[in-house]
């Protein structure tokens, strides 16, 4: 696991060791180079495996291919076996001189054989060409920005950011995105300039011309197949995709919530260390009785015979939020980070390489809006002015913010009444609905904005799946959007943040093409989700830990911003900071403040999604300097080549 950058071409001011050492979190074992012309590759090492032979930049023996690659190629050994037969010589045990071979081999073809999670960039000194390229599900990340004839590239856009050509200009689209889903999809950012390669997708660069496609994606044909044999299946896949992901030569551990995503992991390890897991819980001692699972956790601690620690999660301090927001380089809403954040840094005091239940949810059908559209399609059948009414009826309902989540998703299911198919999944999945967007805008942000609907890139992602039905359409939404640019994405950063390599099972893509094959009722009841996992896991986990309703690994915002969060209230959502910012009207922002503190509405969400992105832009915006990267250690050896 590491952090990587690059400038292809002569962009005037580059300095490679400048961008490279912004990602000294990925990788604070180290750094490495290629400086040559036209291309300038960096490395940032976090030793996982082979410490002594797997330094970066590699380049090939006949010195044409040069990689710089973060990830973990979990059929390397297949991969370097079949090489050699056809004559590949090899100097190191890594991964990633494995990758370099296959790509040296078989090109951008190379991707089709690859079991991992991956961003890489080759540099091709021969025709002079550039070929980077990220994993299917999207677990590590990938930014670009063209500057003239010039690619800059690198693992976070903080990289990007370090470079004088660079641009900090704000996307007024991306800003509508985020308020929407909470976090900016892929290919846009925040900032104009810069861009995400998405998951599943090459990037070309040859004579100042990039090229980008997509090689890969999940196909739902379900196939009615023996529920008993779907169960086997899933059996073996999910049991060789932890196995896979247990190779590492540095401490390695397990995230566990005692949810079944995680404890189906937990379980499995246990079954193939010689040691006790390792696993890290955390739990609140505010609003515990809705968000703490440490009992449940330690009783899968107990089945299994894990070493579990735990650590209760605080509200979060200025400087805790000052932190993970430069780790996100953009606003990000979503509030489960915190918790994240503080688990990867409890962890990282005893291991490298942590196991992740993230990914389950999607894969299996495990989020309550899945149960809501099976149900809506009887609940569609009542007549119009029957769900009107309900509709209008729950709109008055007062709304506390004690952390039970029933009334909240009863009122949308409700208010969704007389929506389409798809326009009921964008509202469950939305926040600042289209009618609070309007009110919070200013009319100079609105005229900036023009015609632009965020809605459009989920609807969008429905349309393309193919799907033959609702809830197959709304799975590929999720594997293509909630799953790479939420969950993916604060996994991956408040992980490396303090050098923890995480590893997910769940997003297997040989278990994600045959669970895209499986009935969505093999799935999914409407009165239960994860029926087939909950199966499988019968044969690993206590009855307690199957039959528990989904809870999610989420921090009770609702009751902090109602008592310990005020100090960031009120320094973050001033009226006259918001007014002199330009974006939105004070009074619209207040009037949400007065609605969640009087118990109107759960409007904590919302809340934590304005100050996170008053945090970003003082940081990122207001500053000319960009916020410092920790954690950096010894350097590598710079390898420079003509």
């Amino acid at each position: 696991m590491c952090g990587l950058a690059g400038i292809i071409g002569d962009a005037e001011g580059g300095d490679i060791h400048r961008m490279t050492r912004t990602l000294a979190h990925r990788g604070p074992d180290g750094e490495g180079y290629l400086l040559s012309r036209p291309a300038q590759l960096g490395h940032r090492l976090l030793k996982v495996m082979d410490f002594e032979t797997g330094r970066q930049p590699i380049t090939t023996l006949d010195g044409r291919y040069t990689l710089v690659f973060n990830g973990e190629i979990y059929n390397f050994r297949d991969l370097k076996h079949e090489l050699k037969t056809h004559g590949a010589c090899f100097r190191t045990r890594s991964d990633s001189e494995v990758l370099l071979e296959a790509y040296a081999r078989w090109g951008r073809a190379a991707l089709e054989r690859l079991r991992g999670m991956f961003a890489f960039a080759v540099w091709d000194s021969k025709e002079r060409v550039l070929f980077a390229a990220r994993d299917r599900l999207g677990v590590k990340p990938f930014y670009y920005a063209r500057c003239r004839l010039s690619l800059l590239f690198g693992s976070e856009m903080k990289a990007l950011l370090a470079h004088p050509a660079v641009s900090r200009e704000l996307d007024v689209a991306a800003l509508d995105e985020y308020l929407t889903y909470l976090y900016v999809p892929a290919p846009r950012t925040i900032f104009r300039q810069i861009r995400e390669l998405p998951p599943a997708h090459w990037l070309e660069w040859r004579n100042g011309r990039l090229r980008i496609e997509k090689y890969w994606d999940v196909t739902f044909q379900p196939e009615e197949n023996n529920f008993d044999r779907s169960v086997e299946q899933l059996r073996e896949l999910l049991e060789q995709a932890v196995a896979a992901r247990l190779t590492s030569e540095a401490p390695l551990g397990l995230f566990l919530s005692g949810g079944l995503d995680s404890s189906s992991i937990a379980a499995l390890m246990a079954r193939r260390l010689r040691e006790p897991v390792k696993a890290f819980t955390i739990g609140f001692d505010q609003g515990a009785k809705w968000y703490d699972e440490r009992l449940h956790a330690r009783k899968v601690g107990e089945e299994i015979g894990a070493d579990v620690r735990e650590q209760i999660v605080e509200p979060p301090s200025a400087n805790l939020l000052s932190e993970i927001t430069r780790h996100f380089d953009e606003p990000f809403g979503n509030p489960t980070a915190l918790p994240v954040y503080q688990l990867a840094a409890t962890g990282s005091k005893h291991i490298t390489v942590a196991l992740t239940g993230d990914g389950g949810d999607e894969a299996l059908l495990g989020y309550p809006r899945y149960q809501g559209i099976a149900l809506a399609e009887e609940y569609q059948k009542l007549p119009a002015v029957l769900r009107r009414t309900m509709a209008q009826t729950a709109s008055r309902w007062n709304e506390p913010a004690n952390g039970n989540p029933f009334w909240r998703r009863l009122r949308e299911f409700l208010h969704s009444g007389l929506l389409s198919p798809e326009r009921k999944y964008l509202d469950w999945v939305s926040y600042f609905s289209p009618e609070l967007r309007q009110d919070l805008y200013t009319p100079e942000f609105k005229q900036q904005l023009g015609r632009y609907d965020s809605s459009g890139f989920l609807l969008n992602l429905l349309r393309e799946s193919r799907a033959p039905g609702l809830l197959d359409r709304v799975n590929y939404g999720d594997l293509h959007s909630f799953l790479p640019y939420n969950v993916l994405r604060y996994s991956d950063r408040m992980s490396m943040a303090n050098g923890v390599e995480i590893r997910c099972p769940f997003t297997d893509h040989k278990l994600i093409e045959f669970l895209a094959r499986v009935p969505w009722r093999h799935k999914l009841h409407i009165t239960q989700s994860k029926r087939l996992l909950r199966q499988a896991a019968s044969a690993w986990l206590p009855g307690a830990i199957l039959t528990r309703p989904k809870v999610g690994l989420n921090p009770p915002m609702g009751l902090w911003m109602q008592r310990k969060l005020q100090s960031l209230l009120r320094s973050h959502l001033a009226p006259e900071r918001i007014q002199k910012r330009g974006y939105f009207r004070a009074a619209a922002v207040q009037r949400l403040v007065s609605d969640h503190a009087n118990g109107w509405r759960d409007y904590s969400l919302h809340l934590w999604a304005l100050i996170s992105f008053e945090e970003w832009h003082q940081q990122y915006l207001d500053s000319t300097t960009l916020p410092q990267a920790s954690n950096h250690k010894s350097a590598c050896p710079t390898l420079q080549l003509a």
